[in-house]
């Protein structure tokens, strides 16, 4: 040890005794006297060192038992009282510079526990299950550089000593490599590849292309093993022959315990390698079908929409992948392509701060059901809301002005669809519609500004306006009269504390709409006489519950039904409209008839229902129908009504 670097750590002045000692094991009264020595000679140079000077056992067997703790030591104590340290890392040193003489010399053996001199504990080593072991390593698991492992690999075989500080790498390659030199000898490369080939009748050439690469070019060995794939059954049978014929010896050699342990770290690492890719595959795919869920219905999600995501088994993605890949995933579709042109997958925002998730290539699709969707749910609303308003001889300021009117509208639609709402305030969305060459595409921004809601859902003030008036008895229209009962209504009215029990009409109409919707699965179940258990109530219930899975809160099934069916309906003839509407009603009914009775009471789940429609969508009947996600979520719902209404059996 150099002069400049005197130090007081225990461990490390252990460890240059050891190296001038040219031996892991040290005597401890040897040690002592040299720690005293060396603290009288730097005690000027490193005031730590006092505590060695004079008489220093003690204060040294607490230094060294805590070594011992940390495994970096091991002590015994003989009969007459003297110690003796085993330096653990001399140990791994030593076994390290081992496996480099092998990496030079292939035919010096591997380590093993027998090498270890009996004057030595064995508890020097921390034994270990090899195969386990191996696959930490290839996790990058184990990062210790300090630990001398005894890898036990069974059958009788010696347990092999690896020094943590050699990489995993260096092992199976010299695994390999002695592999690699058991078949270049001429009686072994003969009756291993005939063993081979008459086991794979057809497949000779690949087997022995397989065999000849593997002994001819060893510097490719490591990264075939990596990269198995359909070579892994080759791998695998070539190592089971060869330990076939070795585990049948009774008296085993040096080299034999060798070609068996490698054998051993060969297996291993293609078990391994193999699960890896079969890993990788089954991620990939995961991530494709994610892929999917996002180009299908409803087109936009929440995070725990995305999380929630499953397969066509009902198996959650988020397992295939994790939490993290799948952030990065989605991090890498939101992230803004060349140019900084919009990323292929979009993040908008609810007034409420919540986020969703859509794909830029179905957000002028999505806009333009969702406008469908509301326009007649608003427009509806409306009339009616003003045809009970001009009854009571009310004027609401949004019959006369087009401002009022316009805020009217954005009103309504806030509370009607907040996603569609939140699209049309998205910052991406004039960039989108610029950009929008579909056919039969809509006007969004003119003048750089979004159209009116008028425009935007096709509502005229005046239009609504006329059909309410329209609706009132005919003493309405004579002057005199009408003015008589308005005064006598209004009146009335000032009595009166009208309290308007909602905000908006499409809020009142979504509330009644749902109402009679669990009003009349209610009746249907009341008037079902065969008890309270029966399976077509169960059922009802069970659909019931897929519903509010399938349908948002701001919707109903009968709206959702409407709005993808013109999506994948695209028949301009208004009969031809109806008539393909109903051959597909039709299918599914007698689908669903004949499938409904494989229905258990519990087997009504959301994953059933999307496995059956998938069923019929790519039957061959309905191949020619253009836009099949709208059409596979339209069966989905229809099924859903079929079954909430589903007559007693």
């Amino acid at each position: 040890m150099a002069e400049s670097e005197v130090t007081s750590n225990i461990f490390t002045l252990l460890k240059g005794f050891s190296a001038k000692q040219r031996s892991a094991v040290i005597d401890f009264s040897e040690f002592a006297d040299y720690v005293r020595s060396y603290a009288q000679h730097h005690i000027n140079e490193n005031a730590g060192l006092q505590a060695y000077l004079g008489s220093t056992d003690e204060t040294l067997e607490g230094d060294l038992k805590k070594l011992s703790s940390s495994r970096q030591v091991v002590i015994t104590s003989k009969s007459q009282g003297s110690q003796t340290i085993f330096v653990i890392s001399s140990f791994i040193e030593q076994y390290s510079d081992r496996y480099k003489d092998i990496d030079v010399n292939i035919s010096i053996p591997f380590p093993n526990t027998n090498d270890i001199p009996k004057n030595v504990p064995t508890n020097i080593v921390t034994k270990v299950q090899g195969g386990e072991q191996i696959m930490n390593f290839l996790d990058g698991r184990d990062s210790s550089d300090k630990t001398l492992y005894a890898m036990d690999f069974g059958k009788g075989i010696p347990d092999l000593l690896f020094p943590s500080s050699v990489s995993v790498n260096m092992l199976i390659k010299l695994a390999l490599k002695k592999l690699q030199d058991l078949l270049r000898k001429e009686e072994s490369h003969d009756y291993f590849l005939k063993k081979l080939t008459n086991a794979n009748p057809g497949k000779e050439l690949t087997i022995k292309n397989f065999f000849n690469h593997f002994v001819q070019r060893p510097e490719d060995a490591m990264d075939a093993l990596k990269i198995n794939g359909d070579n892994f059954y080759s791998w695998s049978q070539m190592c089971y022959f060869i330990r076939q014929d070795y585990n049948k010896l009774k008296d085993l050699t040096t080299e034999d315990i060798n070609i068996l342990q490698s054998i051993f770290i060969i297996e291993t690492t293609a078990s391994y390698y193999k699960a890896k890719t079969a890993e990788k595959t089954a991620k990939e795919a995961a991530f494709k079908e994610f892929d999917q869920k996002l180009a299908s219905p409803p087109y936009y999600f929440n995070k725990s929409d995305i999380e929630g995501m499953k397969d066509s088994r009902g198996k959650l993605l988020l397992g295939e992948y994790t939490q993290d890949e799948l952030n990065e995933h989605i991090k890498e579709l939101h992230t803004p392509g060349p140019g900084n042109s919009l990323p292929s997958l979009l993040l908008f925002k609810l007034d409420d701060g919540s986020g969703f998730f859509i794909l830029k290539e179905k957000v002028m699709a999505v806009v333009l059901r969702l406008c469908n969707d509301a326009r007649s749910v608003i427009r509806d609303g409306l009339s009616k809301e003003w045809y009970l308003a001009l009854k009571r001889f009310e004027t609401l300021p949004e019959m006369k002005d087009q401002l009022a009117f316009e805020g009217c509208l954005e009103r309504e639609l806030a509370a009607a669809d907040p996603i569609l709402y939140a699209i049309l305030h998205a910052h991406f969305l004039p960039v989108i519609a610029f950009e929008d060459s579909t056919p039969g595409r809509i006007t969004l921004y003119r003048n750089g500004e979004l159209v009116s809601y008028s425009e935007l859902l096709l509502i005229s003030r005046a239009e609504i306006y006329s059909n309410a008036r329209m609706k009132l008895p005919f003493y309405y229209t004579i002057p005199g009269l009408s003015w008589l009962i308005s005064l006598i209504k209004n009146a009335k009215n000032k009595k009166k504390d009208k309290k308007k029990g909602y905000e908006t009409v499409a809020e009142k109409i979504l509330t009644e709409d749902k109402e009679k919707s669990a009003a009349k699965l209610q009746s249907i179940n009341a008037n079902d006489k065969s008890g309270m258990l029966s399976r077509a109530k169960a059922i009802r219930t069970e659909a019931a519950g897929v519903e509010s899975e399938l349908v948002p809160t701001t919707s109903t099934l009968d709206r959702e039904l409407e709005g993808y069916l013109s999506e994948w309906n695209d028949r301009l003839d208004k009969q031809a409209y109806e008539n393909l509407r109903e051959d597909i009603n039709s299918l599914v009914r007698d689908y669903v008839r004949k499938t409904v009775r494989t229905f258990k009471n519990d087997n009504v789940s959301l994953e059933r229902i999307q496995s059956l429609a998938k069923s019929l969508e790519e039957s061959p009947s309905l191949l020619k129908i253009k836009n099949h996600p709208a059409l596979r979520r339209y069966i989905e719902l229809y099924m859903v009504k079929l079954l909430k209404n589903l007559p007693s059996s």
